[in-house]
């Protein structure tokens, strides 16, 4: 009588293209799940190979595909930064099929209010208290801040928070991305309006204030705010309790 033969499957070894993906995911991963943006540095080679649990050169593997896609920039002696997406081929590519010269504010804005739309009924939708409460306390610090770079990290922070208020991940990822190609056409455009620092420091708290209302008739006065300058629409708007022009983002 013959010895029957197994018919299950071996165990296949991991390979090590494989180990180094979900390396190179885990990276990615920690950026969106901490927030990082542009010039956010990152833990040094040991301790991501020590928290992953692989070894120091499937890290620097990980982080040398990373960097060539732009999303990390290492700097030699000194660590591992988030990179700026504004900065990678991608970014620039895509710009360079946009003629800014010819674009004329209207189309901006009308643009920008159908991105802006599904972005606020979620946040109404979905945001917390404490949602709102950070939100608020971004915009304060946001209000006060010093100087115009200051105001710019704030500014890029108030919207990465408002999109994880959304809880979609792949939403913050590409909102981030459209979020910065936006600002990127407003300072090339020479006709579409600029959004000046002062004009940053002083509408977030009123956007805030009117998202946490959570009244879907808000949205069409809060996108007029976030897209434009106060200056160039203070007639177009007034705040929920008719005190008013609204400020703006």
């Amino acid at each position: 009588m013959q010895a029957s033969v197994s018919t299950s499957e071996p165990l296949r070894t991991l390979r090590r293209e494989r180990l180094l993906d979900r390396a190179t995911e885990a990276i990615k991963d920690y950026i969106l799940s901490n927030r990082l943006s542009g010039g956010d540095r990152l833990p040094s080679e040991a301790e991501l190979a020590r928290s992953l649990g692989v070894s120091r050169n499937v890290i620097r593997q990980a982080v040398s595909s990373l960097e060539a896609l732009g999303i990390v920039h290492v700097a030699q002696g000194r660590g591992i930064y988030v990179g700026d997406v504004a900065d990678t081929d991608v970014f620039r590519q895509l710009a360079s099929w946009i003629d800014t010269g010819e674009l004329n504010n209207d189309e901006f804005i009308e643009t920008r209010a159908i991105f802006d739309r599904g972005i606020f009924e979620l946040v109404m939708e979905r945001a917390t208290d404490a949602d709102f409460d950070q939100l608020e306390a971004l915009a304060v610090a946001l209000h006060d801040a010093p100087t115009s770079d200051e105001v710019q990290r704030l500014h890029d922070e108030f919207h990465r928070a408002l999109l994880a208020t959304t809880g979609n991940r792949f939403l913050m990822t590409l909102g981030t991305i459209l979020n910065r190609f936006f600002w990127s056409v407003a300072y090339t455009g020479p006709h579409v309006h600029r959004v000046t620092a002062d004009g940053l420091r002083h509408t977030h708290l009123r956007v805030v204030q009117m998202l946490r209302r959570r009244c879907r008739e808000d949205i069409p006065a809060i996108i007029l705010l976030h897209a434009s300058d106060p200056e160039s629409r203070d007639h177009a708007t007034s705040g929920p309790d008719g005190a008013g022009p609204a400020d703006g983002v």
